[in-house]
């Protein structure tokens, strides 16, 4: 059958496997099904390949035996990263492609320590590696694989890159807590960059004291425009009674009450602009929380809410994903608050890894990719986060990534729009 592709494996476990090659077929535009059969499977098949840990005879790609991940990566070539002892040059294919891509693919490193979504507390020793988008480069490298050992095996051609435009609204009024909050991140940078701690400490005072409008919807809606691109605004719901570190991290508005608000929602969406629900920080933890934030939005907009992103971007392995595949078919929480980078190794529209039920999710991430934050609060360089996006755009077969702004930072407290309006030329 020239329109399919199978596996042979020894492996006992297979889904994993299953799970990375469906991913696959979809990001990389396959035109044929691919199956995992045994190893000891008597059929013939005109398209096979050997995934084992003996070298054969045979189109065959090493299987490294899923060796668990301990923060050792190692550069290959071509900005390309694998794990260590997933190499083995006696094999057609000369590393383990497939462990590599679900490792990375689906955070399996994170399942042995909370990152918080900060790259700094990952077990990843070389943190420069989330600078590429590792899984697209594997998946390119299998397709080139594919194309060379099976004629008859065709992809569709690379399709239109997606860069999903997005925007946090985290504050309409500058409030005590915004004050409080950024006043720290900044006197943090005044001893980070101790170079400029002039400007900076005025940087400081001026923020502590200033009191400009920070509602700017219009902004974007009239800059996008020029662009011909609508984004989506996350929107936060005030629910429940909140501890202290919540009433300090949370935004303060109540879009419930706000009349402004909830008209200028309803004519973000009739202008084709779409509304996401920036979860609330609890909620990241809490399934029922999480829910009523999404039924209260949905009961203001008159429409159903498929988007979410958690508030700074918090994210726990054994709740959070859960509660996105029941309630949500988009998620975007998926990136670094301090740095730039992709996260999953990917900059492609994905479905996360279910460790639980040893499958795929049913809602799919939209990789954020860059944000604001990374680059003014954290000191990343332009430069670098051009090549990022120049990067995300180029290497995917698929590409479809988010990057953030707040609602808020086209004012005179930050001036970090002149960057966003660069990379919408980039598009």
């Amino acid at each position: 059958m020239g329109d399919l592709l199978v596996i042979k494996t020894d492996l006992k476990e297979t889904n994993f496997l299953e799970y990375v090659l469906e991913e696959f077929r979809r990001i990389n535009l396959a035109k044929f099904t691919i199956k995992v059969v045994s190893i000891d499977s008597q059929a013939f098949f005109e398209n096979e390949i050997y995934y084992t840990n003996k070298a054969i005879d045979k189109v065959s790609i090493f299987n490294a035996l899923m060796p668990k991940p301990d923060g050792n990566i190692e550069y290959l070539k071509e900005d390309l990263y694998i794990l260590k002892a997933t190499e083995n040059n006696n094999f057609n294919f000369k590393y383990d492609v497939f462990w590599n891509a679900f490792v990375f693919l689906s955070r399996y490193e994170e399942q042995f320590k909370n990152t918080a979504s900060y790259s700094i507390k990952h077990i990843r020793n070389d943190r420069e590696s989330f600078y590429i988008p590792i899984v697209n480069v594997l998946f390119n490298e299998f397709e080139g694989f594919i194309k060379q050992n099976f004629k008859s095996l065709k992809f569709k051609n690379r399709a239109v890159p997606v860069v999903d435009l997005s925007h946090d609204v985290d504050y309409i009024n500058k409030t005590w807590q915004l004050r409080f909050k950024q006043t720290i991140l900044n006197s943090v940078n005044i001893f980070r960059d101790y170079k400029n701690f002039l400007n900076n400490t005025k940087r400081m005072l001026q923020f502590l004291f200033s009191n400009p409008s920070y509602w700017c919807f219009d902004y974007w809606v009239d800059l996008e425009k020029g662009f011909k691109k609508k984004s989506t605004f996350y929107i936060y719901v005030k629910h429940g009674k909140k501890t202290l570190k919540e009433l300090l991290i949370d935004p303060s508005y109540d879009v419930a009450s706000n009349k402004k608000l909830r008209v200028k929602l309803q004519e973000l969406q009739k202008k084709g602009f779409e509304i996401g629900l920036h979860g609330s920080y609890k909620s990241a933890l809490d399934y029922e929380q999480l829910k009523k934030e999404k039924q209260i939005l949905e009961s203001i907009l008159k429409t159903k809410v498929t988007k979410t992103r958690q508030h700074w971007l918090n994210y726990n392995e054994n709740i959070t994903p859960y509660s996105h595949s029941k309630l949500f078919e988009y998620d975007s929480s998926l990136g670094w608050n301090n740095q730039v980078g992709f996260r999953s190794g990917i900059a492609s529209l994905y479905r996360p890894y279910n460790f639980k039920d040893k499958k795929a999710f049913n809602y799919f991430e939209i990789p954020q990719v860059i944000m604001d934050s990374n680059i003014f609060d954290y000191n990343e360089k332009k430069d670098l986060a051009l090549d990022i996006f120049k990067n995300a755009k180029e290497t995917p077969k698929t590409a479809y990534f988010s990057i953030s702004w707040h609602q808020r930072v086209c004012n005179s407290d930050y001036k970090w729009n002149s960057f966003y309006k660069e990379l919408l030329n980039a598009i």
